[in-house]
């Protein structure tokens, strides 16, 4: 046995424990069906921790004779350690048994709240930015580069491998596609047969065969424009004149020209310009048809909090002239009792006093900015101050 199996004994989970946990598999508790098999959902006992935990059945005939797929996925899932991928669990293989334990994501899939008008209508703008910056950075640790000095290539990103938990973080899920590659692009080619998901595929490798990080991005970014629009990739959209197009044919139609046409109409007085202007520039970009030209994940994860940032700063309340100096005057930085407004031309009459006054002071007064709900930043109070 080799050593990486054996490292994998300590996930093992018996058969008996999960028919007990799904009650043998009852249909009350599945929870998900598709082309790998059957999901259903339970709760271990006191030597798991009592998790309530998803049970992915993989179906024997379709992987019959071909158990190192089912243990290279395993291996994938029990080395990795991060808050936006699904947390695994265990295993079982007995008999004609395969199947994957991961934690539970109380609220399902990203393209089932996607499809439900419902679902979606409660998605709001600042919620699909934080949804779409964890997947980023689950996806940035798998680019990152692991001990054998390869990253993983996930090959199988969209909406429906997007889980979200009770707090709707994101967690990507289903690596039985997944291949190592090189850490630098140049060190070798990546060959692969085809595989993935129709309108999430990069078109590069539907061509060439040749796989890399830039391969996951190209996926992602249709993932973006889904949680933009908030419709399926794979939905059929009506034109303007009644033509039937499909999402990222209306992305490359409309973009440059009349980009808000793909806003969904449910954000409508959600979305605020900046961070829209941000988050459009970063999707497009990943679905260059050059692969050369599309960003790192590293690029698009810093690029979605910078939309982030946009959006919530926007919201903040700025920090006044009149909060500054009341700060100031409560920890007797200005001792004598003065108006404001001429403290701040006695005291503070040049532009670099200011500057070295809220330098100075600057850890003592963002927490005094937080606690009265209130950004703080150098640039914005000096902004406030006329300067």
């Amino acid at each position: 046995m080799s050593s990486s199996m054996k490292e994998l004994e300590k996930f093992i989970i018996p058969l008996e424990e999960i028919n007990r946990a799904t009650e043998n598999f009852s249909s009350k508790n599945r929870i998900g069906k598709g082309g790998f098999g059957t999901v259903y959902k339970g709760q271990l006992s006191d030597k798991w921790k009592n998790h309530v935990a998803a049970f992915k059945c993989l179906d024997p005939q379709r992987y019959q004779g071909r158990s190192d797929e089912f243990y290279k996925e395993v291996m994938f899932l029990s080395s990795f350690n991060h808050p936006n991928i699904i947390s695994f669990i265990g295993y079982c293989d007995e008999g004609n048994d395969m199947i994957i334990v991961n934690d539970y994501a109380s609220n399902g899939s990203l393209d089932d709240h996607l499809a439900s008008s419902d679902k979606r209508g409660r998605l709001t703008w600042e919620c699909r930015l934080e949804i779409c910056l964890g997947a980023a950075k689950g996806l940035m640790h798998l680019h990152s580069g692991f001990q054998n000095g390869k990253i993983v290539i996930h090959r199988d990103v969209k909406s429906d491998n997007i889980l979200l938990d009770e707090k709707l973080e994101a967690k990507i899920c289903d690596f039985g596609l997944s291949r190592f590659g090189p850490k630098e692009p140049s060190d070798t080619q990546l060959i692969t047969k085809r595989a993935g998901t129709d309108f999430y595929m990069d078109p590069s490798f539907t061509e060439t065969r040749e796989i890399s990080e830039k391969t996951d991005v190209y996926s992602f970014g249709v993932v973006l424009f889904e949680m933009l629009r908030g419709s399926l990739v794979y939905r059929e959209l009506l034109s303007e004149d009644d033509k039937k197009e499909y999402l990222i044919g209306l992305v490359r139609r409309v973009y440059d020209n009349h980009p808000k046409k793909l806003i969904d109409p449910s954000l409508s007085g959600d979305i605020d310009e900046k961070s829209f202007n941000i988050f459009k520039e970063i999707a497009y970009k990943c679905i260059k048809y050059d692969v050369s030209e599309r960003p790192l994940m590293s690029k698009v994860k810093e690029q979605l909090e910078s939309a982030v940032f946009a959006l919530k700063d926007k919201k903040s309340p700025a920090v006044t002239t009149e909060a500054v100096v009341k700060f100031l005057h409560i920890h007797t930085l200005y001792p004598e009792l003065q108006p404001y407004e001429h403290q701040i031309e006695s005291r503070m009459n040049t532009f670099l006093k200011q500057k070295m006054l809220i330098e100075k002071y600057e850890c003592p007064l963002k927490e005094f900015a937080q606690g009265n709900n209130m950004k703080f930043g150098t640039h914005h109070v000096l902004e406030k101050l006329g300067m």
